[in-house]
Order: structure tokens, then C-alpha cells, then sequence
């Protein structure tokens, strides 16, 4: 192999390695101030110009609460907006100090 081609799968091994470190966890997000619980059970984004990978892990996170609160719904004989409610109702209270959480009016604001 030629030495530019070794450099340029050196510099795409790095790449991949570094990827990970690039994409947003939910803690991180939530301890930034970018992202808070709804009341209705899902992530909502707080920062006024939220990155592509911040709106990709709010959707994928909330899809999953989805899928969760749907079969938890059926599995308790009640709809899925009066679970929904209610884990809007916990993630509230169990939201850290400092973490945002959102209020009657939608209005964001630290717990």
C-alpha cells in the first residue's frame, strides 16, 4: 500500500473511533439545559437552535418511551394519554435539581 492511502485509512479508523464521543447522551443533555421532560412524558428541547444530533436523540429516545408507554397502557387496561400523564407526572418529580422541567403553561423552568 502506498503511504497516502495508509494515512487515509489511519485518519478513517480515527474517525469511527472518535464518532461516539461526537453524538449527545440523554444525562449530558439534560444536565446542559438543551433538553427537559414535557408533561406529558416526553423529552422536549429547550435550546432555541437545538443541532441535528440533539433533535436525532430526542426522537429516538421519545419513540422508544413511545413503544414503552403503549404496551404499559395496555398491559394496565388504560389509554395511552392517561399514561402518558402519569409518567409526565413522574419523570417531573424525578427530574435532578438544575434539570429542566416543563410547567402547566409550557413554559420551561429548572427544578
Amino acid at each position: 500500500m502506498t503511504r497516502q492511502i495508509k494515512q487515509v485509512l489511519a485518519m478513517l479508523a480515527l474517525l469511527l473511533i472518535a464518532l461516539p464521543a461526537w453524538s449527545m447522551t440523554l444525562e449530558q443533555a439534560k444536565s446542559s439545559g438543551a433538553v427537559g421532560e414535557q408533561l406529558n412524558g416526553y423529552l422536549g428541547i429547550v435550546t432555541p437552535s437545538p443541532s441535528a444530533d440533539l433533535r436525532a436523540l430526542v426522537n429516538e429516545i421519545n419513540t422508544k418511551r413511545k413503544a414503552h408507554y403503549q404496551s404499559s397502557a395496555e398491559s394496565a387496561s388504560v389509554t395511552l394519554e392517561i399514561f402518558e400523564q402519569r409518567m409526565g407526572q413522574r419523570l417531573h418529580e424525578r427530574a435532578a435539581p438544575g434539570e429542566y422541567i416543563q410547567d402547566a403553561n409550557g413554559q420551561w423552568r429548572k427544578k
